[in-house]
């Protein structure tokens, strides 16, 4: 896969020998928010598979999201331009006559919308797709409402992470309603859904109608793509169903003719800032941003949170990166092996790597390398939750780190094999669950297995144990009798020899 620019927006062509043109190709649409997140690692894979079995695949992030340039006007306007700008580079990357339009929740709404404007479009393939625009905008209205602690509407319009819609967005999508959309005949669509629905029914049958071959079918083996796991190594998709539906709908085929490839820009450029894709180490991928005037020395490595791509949640990796840049630092925001777009260790190639078992230090070297190598000298490392802890503990041993600016780190040592849930109940005083005992709710939940009593009481005891254990430790260390014990003060104590400024942030 090699990382392309088509005009503002950011994607990933993926070709394997033969597979680099073909008469077939597919276009990746994502969904949006949390839906994008969790699939990122998954559609990579995805399209792997697509490029293996023949077809060159392309996945991209809409006008504001992900590592593309900032939406400018209206948003779903704007996505659905940058779909059909893709969509015809790839075409003309390719060779390819015809597309396959894969689409995820409301990226299938949009790969839906954008077929019903084109000839080109040979096959549809829509992984649990929002089939009403009404719908989706509830969900939206009531997750931003969550996040705000509201308890009603306040007529206003939504802002939930890196969706921003005003009233006039909303009313337009309000009335999108996948039913009444009017297909090419002989359009292929295999809906892959997680259970039957009345406007499913509906679509199908609207579409048949129109001349159309559509296949309901399972969403089995496709969950990963849905689910937020923090725990373990977690199960990658199974493409299997999918993969052979292409095949035997659209087969791959190679192109009639040898083309030139259109040459994609190598940079993106934005008001006082200039981003280049960045690939270095074993397989790791990382977006350079700098500054459009020169610099200093200094530089800022972002590093992930939790499991989500470099771009992060609402891609504050993204905003915080060009903030940086217009105020004259440059940064390159990275992906750990096996997360977002940087390919796991030898064995584990298709697996999402553990949030904070794996040890990340390799990682973190080779962005230091890069960075290094590009004559910045001071580097200073931003993580949030689990990025904090492993940029923590790589600068211990990395002497070309200056500062850290660590957001909400959740520990300063982790036991391989425990579990942020497991963390979390370790954390909680006993009042937190002795104040729990009045409530029936509580006790309902408790008697129906809806707490894990036995998980509560273990790490509970050994909350007590460490407690116990710090207060004699601590007493040792005061009389001089042991050195530090803490790996926390461990770790801080080397980094104050050295002269390494830390910011801690909590919230």
């Amino acid at each position: 896969m090699r990382p392309v620019y088509v005009g503002q927006n950011f994607g990933w062509l993926h070709t394997a020998g033969a597979a680099s043109a073909g008469e077939v190709a597919v276009l990746i649409c994502p969904g949006l928010i949390r839906d994008r997140l969790d699939a990122h690692h998954g559609l990579r894979l995805l399209a792997d598979a697509l490029a293996l079995a023949g077809y060159p695949a392309m996945r991209f992030d809409y006008p504001g999201t992900g590592d593309a340039a900032d939406v400018t006007g209206e948003p779903w306007a704007a996505w659905l331009d940058g779909l059909h700008a893709t969509l015809d580079w790839l075409r003309s990357a390719t060779g390819a006559r015809r597309v396959v339009l894969v689409g995820l929740r409301v990226g299938a709404t949009l790969a839906t919308l954008a077929a019903e404007r084109r000839d080109d479009v040979a096959a549809l393939a829509l992984l649990a797709p929002v089939l009403r625009g009404r719908s989706y905008i509830q969900q939206l209205q009531i997750e931003a409402r969550l996040q705000r602690n509201e308890t009603s509407a306040t007529g206003a319009g939504i802002e939930l992470h890196e969706v921003c819609f005003g009233q006039e967005t909303i009313e337009r999508l309000t009335r999108v309603d996948l039913r009444h959309v009017r297909l090419t005949p002989g359009t292929r669509v295999g809906m892959f859904l997680q259970a039957p629905s009345k406007p499913a029914s509906e679509c199908a049958e609207a579409w048949g109608g129109q001349g159309s071959e559509v296949a309901v079918l399972d969403f089995e083996g496709l969950e990963p793509l849905l689910r937020h796991n923090d725990a373990g190594e977690g199960t990658p998709p199974d493409f299997a169903a999918l993969l052979s539906w292409c095949c035997r709908t659209v087969p791959p085929r190679p192109a009639a003719r040898v083309i030139a490839e259109p040459s994609p820009a190598p940079e993106l450029a934005g008001p006082g800032w200039v981003e280049t894709p960045r690939l270095f180490g074993a397989g790791l991928f990382g977006v350079l941003c700098a500054p459009a005037r020169p610099h200093g020395d200094l530089a800022v490595l972002i590093c992930n949170t939790g499991r989500d791509p470099h771009y992060g949640v609402a891609r504050f990796g993204a905003e915080f990166a060009r903030h940086l840049a217009t105020l004259g630092v440059p940064t390159l925001r990275f992906d750990f092996a096996g997360l977002g777009d940087s390919q796991g260790p030898a064995g584990k190639e298709t697996i999402l790597s553990a949030m904070l078992d794996t040890d990340r230090g390799a990682d973190i070297k080779s962005a230091v390398d890069l960075l290094a190598g590009l004559g910045y000298r001071r580097i200073v490392m931003q993580g949030n939750c689990s990025g904090a802890y492993h940029a923590l503990r790589a600068a211990v041993d990395e002497p070309r780190v200056t500062g850290l600016l660590l957001l909400n780190l959740p520990v300063f040592e982790w036991q391989v094999g425990e579990t942020p849930d497991f963390m979390h109940r370790k954390t909680m005083k006993p009042s937190h669950y002795l104040a729990r005992l009045i409530s029936r709710e509580d006790w309902v939940r408790l008697l129906r297995g809806g707490f894990d009593l036995r998980d509560i009481v273990r790490a509970q005891a050994k909350r007590a144990f460490q407690r116990g254990q710090g207060i004699v430790l601590r007493a040792a260390e005061r009389h001089g009798w042991i050195p530090p014990q803490s790996a926390g003060r461990r770790a801080l104590r080397r980094l104050a020899l050295r002269g390494v400024r830390t910011l801690f942030l909590f919230a």
